[in-house]
C-alpha cells in the first residue's frame, strides 16, 4: 500500500470516527425535517485515490490523483419508509475536476449524474450509497486512457454528519471506472483503469 493510499484511507477512516463518535453526544435531530420535498442541496467534496488493479493486468501505470467535485442536488420526491430504513433519494449534477499527480501530470474535467440514497432515520448521523456517471475530456494520456474523451463511472458509500440545521459533512468511499466505452473501437484505447478513492465534504441545504 502506498503512502497516498495510506493517508487518504486514514483521512477517511478518521473522519468516519469523528462523525459516529459525535451522534451518540448530540440531542435529537429533525434529519427528515432536512430531506423534504423540494430541498436544494449544494455540496463540495475533495478527494483523492490511486489506480487498483481488479482485473489483473500484467502492467499498469501506477495512476494517482487529487480531485474535487461541487455538486447541485434537487429532492423531487418526500422521504420513504420507516424505522432505521427511512430514506430519501438525491439526484444531481456533479462537476468532475480531477488533477493526475503520476505516472505524469495531467487533467481530466466533466460533468456526472449523481444519485445518493439516503437512510435518514439515524438522526444526524446519515449513511448514504451513491453511483456517478459521466463524461470529460483529459490530457492523461497512458496505455488504460490513450485518447482525450473519457467516461467515468463511480459507486460508493459513506456517512454525513449535520453539524448543525441545514449544514452537513460526509466522507466516504468510491471506486472509480474510466474509460471511453469502446466508442474508437480500438482496442488499444479502450482498456480503461480503475481507481479507489476517499472524499470529503460539506452539503449546505435549502428549502
Amino acid at each position: 500500500m502506498s503512502r497516498a493510499t495510506r493517508c487518504n484511507s486514514l483521512l477517511v477512516l478518521s473522519t468516519i470516527v469523528l462523525l459516529v463518535g459525535s451522534a451518540s453526544m448530540v440531542e435529537a435531530f429533525d434529519t427528515e425535517g432536512e430531506f423534504v420535498q423540494g430541498t436544494k442541496i449544494f455540496g463540495l467534496q475533495v478527494g483523492g485515490g490511486e489506480q487498483n488493479n481488479v482485473e489483473g493486468q500484467r502492467t499498469i501505470s501506477d495512476i494517482s490523483f487529487l480531485n474535487i467535485t461541487p455538486r447541485f442536488s434537487y429532492l423531487p420526491f418526500r422521504p420513504f419508509g420507516s424505522g432505521l430504513l427511512r430514506s430519501a433519494v438525491e439526484p444531481g449534477l456533479e462537476g468532475w475536476f480531477q488533477y493526475y499527480l503520476a505516472p505524469k501530470q495531467a487533467t481530466a474535467e466533466g460533468l456526472k449524474l449523481a444519485l445518493r440514497y439516503h437512510l435518514i432515520g439515524f438522526g444526524r448521523l446519515v449513511p448514504y450509497l451513491e453511483v456517478t456517471a459521466g463524461a470529460a475530456g483529459t490530457s492523461l494520456h497512458v496505455s488504460e486512457a490513450f485518447r482525450s474523451f473519457t467516461f467515468v463511472l463511480e459507486a460508493g458509500a459513506g456517512m454525513s454528519y449535520f453539524v448543525t440545521e441545514g449544514v452537513a459533512i460526509n466522507a466516504g468511499y468510491r471506486f472509480q471506472h474510466i474509460s471511453n466505452g469502446d466508442v474508437y473501437h480500438c482496442a488499444k484505447c479502450n482498456r480503461g483503469f480503475e481507481s479507489d478513492s476517499g472524499v470529503v465534504g460539506v452539503s449546505f441545504f435549502f428549502k
